[in-house]
Parts: C-alpha cells; structure tokens; sequence
C-alpha cells in the first residue's frame, strides 16, 4: 500500500512551478472574467482551455489534471446537456428525436459553453494546485503582510484535501473488512454513506483540534517576527503582469456591465 501524499502538489522545476503564487491567483481571476465577459462567445473559453492544456502538458501535470477534470466534468455534463437539450428556454432547432423526446440545438450548445466554461476555470484552479506547494502559497501570504491565522486558513484546504482522501479511502477499507459492501448497486451505495461520512465529519474535527495544538505548541500566536526557511521569490515583471491582470479582468467586467445595461435601455 503506498504512503498517502500530504499535498496535491506534483514537484517539478518548470516555469509554472517557479512562478509567484499571486501571479497564478490572478491568472485564475482572470480566467473566470474572460470566460464570463469576454466578447466572442465561446472562442475565448476554448483558447484558455488550449492554453491551460498546454501549460498543463510542460509542467507534466496533465494525466492529474486529466484525472481529476473528467471525474468532475462528467457527471456535470449528463444532467446538463439533455435537461438544457429539452428544456431550454430559446429551443427551436431539432437535432434528434427520440420516442417523442426532441432534443434541441440551441439547449445543447448553451450547456456545451456553460460546461466550456467550468472546464477552462477548473483547469486553470487545479494548474495552481498541481504547481504551487501550500508552504509556498502560505509563505507568500505572510510576506505580503497577511496575519499568520488568515495565511494558514487560506492555504489550508491545499493540505487538508489529500489528507481527507486519504482518510476516506482508510475508513472504506475498514468498513470493508467489517463487512459492508460499498461497492454493490446503488442502494447498498447509498446505505453505506452513513457509515462512510460520520466518522470521515468526527475524524476530520479530531484533526482540526490536533493541528491547531500543534501550531500553538510552535508558537503559531506569537507576535514575534518570524524568519522563514522557504523564501518566495518575487520579481518586478512579474508584479507587472499581475496588475495587467487585475486591470484587465476590471476592463472586462466594466465592458459586460455596460453592454447588459445598454441592452436593457434600448
């Protein structure tokens, strides 16, 4: 049985890995609003998302991106396509009919864009997951001038996610070896969540109260000044191209909030 993996965080030397991570934060921003707001309809979501795979690919992150973006993607998209195919509001277009159940163009290719969309910013998230070590997101937290609390809670969830898949997959084997089939159809599925979830809630409490003596044990209150082994490095070019992130993220949300008034007025 292999050791469970404290962190998402899949080492590497590549460009990505070496950028600040507020560089990536704003790419994500930015990803979101020229998803949503960005004229072109869906060419600008494709090129990010060819973007994202491409950055993905040279930081030899792709297979967990893969992974983990069709597990999520998949079911999204088999509610979302028929339930839009049938019910969409602005439907005129048939594309197929079965037993008297039509399908429509225009319901389709709105869920293909909204799940376009899902896809571009949940590549561009896990791309900040798979490339940024959470000691180096929190380091960088604390040297902008953040509180100690506020760092740790904001890059706590990078390291309490693979600690409670790792939890998960402990209290499955055990139940297993107790004797409850999780894995039959899915009325046995869903009775073995009850099991499954409530010592996953008490376990994950358990630790909240273990990591937070810990970090009092160290000194986490103190109001001393800290000297940190890890340093984040930081340069000019890049403080550059995350304000001409941030300015045009603000340039196209000003651009969507004037054409949806206009709209409106006329």
């Amino acid at each position: 049985m292999q050791p469970a993996r404290l962190t998402l965080y899949v080492e590497g030397t590549s460009w990505l890995h070496s950028r600040h991570p507020f560089s990536k934060l704003a790419y994500i921003l930015l990803t979101g609003v020229v998803v949503y707001c960005a004229p072109g309809g869906w060419i600008p979501d494709a090129a990010i998302l060819t973007l994202n795979i491409i950055l993905a690919a040279h930081c030899r992150v792709l297979l967990p991106l893969w992974k983990l973006s069709w597990r999520t993607l998949l079911p999204l998209s088999i509610f979302m396509l028929p339930i839009h195919g049938l019910l969409f509001p602005h439907n005129h277009t048939p594309v197929c009919t079965v037993f008297t159940v039509t399908l429509y163009a225009e319901g389709l290719h709105f869920a293909a864009t909204i799940l376009l969309q899902l896809a571009a910013i949940l590549t561009a998230s896990l791309l900040f997951v798979y490339t940024t070590h959470p000691a180096g997101y929190i380091t960088a937290l604390t040297q902008a001038g953040w509180p100690p609390f506020v760092s740790y809670l904001l890059g706590s969830p990078l390291l309490m996610l693979p600690a409670m898949r790792a939890r998960t997959a402990t209290i499955q084997a055990a139940q297993r070896a107790r004797g409850l089939d999780s894995e039959a159809g899915i009325t046995s599925r869903i009775r073995a969540l009850a099991p499954l979830v409530t010592p996953l809630v008490l376990g994950a409490f358990a630790e909240v109260e273990q990591r937070a003596i810990a970090l009092e044990l160290r000194g986490f209150s103190s109001t001393t000044l800290r000297t940190s082994l890890r340093e984040v490095q930081d340069s000019s070019q890049e403080r550059l191209a995350r304000r001409l992130m941030l300015v045009t993220s603000t340039g196209l949300i000003l651009y969507a909030l004037t054409k949806h008034y206009l709209e409106d007025f006329i």
